[in-house]
């Protein structure tokens, strides 16, 4: 489940035993269980599986409920981002918005990066005309971008002054995963997708 604010999480933790994942400014949440490292999480992977886990972040779940109430919400990162294109293409849906949530409420040069990537493989994978507006052919140019690069954006200077290298590179690895986390319409509750499965 994806939420907001901290209390709502803290409190829905407490009655429903939730594991607690989160952070504000990049830093793990006081009293959680985890923040929000990749890295983290996979290393944690035998604790976490099976388990329900409430996730809160600065910008990602503001981004998410707002989305999370006009439609699906899938979330895309180069991780896995083969998946999505083909999840997205096998659900045959025809309006698809592609939100970046950004650092402290600007723009971000790797959520951009790989909204870009997604649009050049999503256009080389479909099989009809796709329409874009201005907002996805500025991505678009950007996926041309060399990854050191994006990698010396201001957020991800951040992370690597916080300690977060070796997540910071961990994300830009591409295909490493065939799961699509999505929430339908109205749910916030994100289950793991499978294309066998469609």
């Amino acid at each position: 489940m994806v939420l907001e604010k901290v209390e709502t999480a803290k409190e829905l933790g407490t009655i429903g035993g939730y594991i607690l994942a989160g952070e504000r400014e990049a830093l793990k949440i006081e009293g959680f269980d985890y923040g929000n490292s990749p890295v983290d999480f996979i290393k944690n992977s035998n604790q976490l599986r099976k388990k329900s886990v409430i996730l809160t972040t600065t910008n990602g779940a503001k981004a998410i409920q707002k989305a999370n109430k006009h439609g699906d919400v899938i979330a895309l990162s180069l991780l896995n981002l083969n998946s999505v294109v083909d999840f997205v293409i096998k659900k045959e849906y025809k309006d698809i918005g592609i939100i970046c949530s950004g650092t402290d409420e600007n723009v971000s040069l790797e959520d951009c990066f790989a909204a870009g990537i997604f649009v050049k493989k999503f256009i080389s994978e479909y099989s009809e005309q796709v329409e874009i507006n201005d907002g996805a052919k500025i991505a678009l140019k950007l996926a041309s971008a060399k990854k050191n690069e994006i990698k010396n954006s201001t957020h991800a200077t951040r992370l690597k002054k916080l300690g977060f290298k070796e997540d910071l590179d961990f994300c830009f690895e591409i295909n490493m995963f065939d799961i699509v986390p999505f929430a339908k319409k109205g749910s916030l509750v994100f289950k793991k997708a499978y294309l066998t499965e469609l």
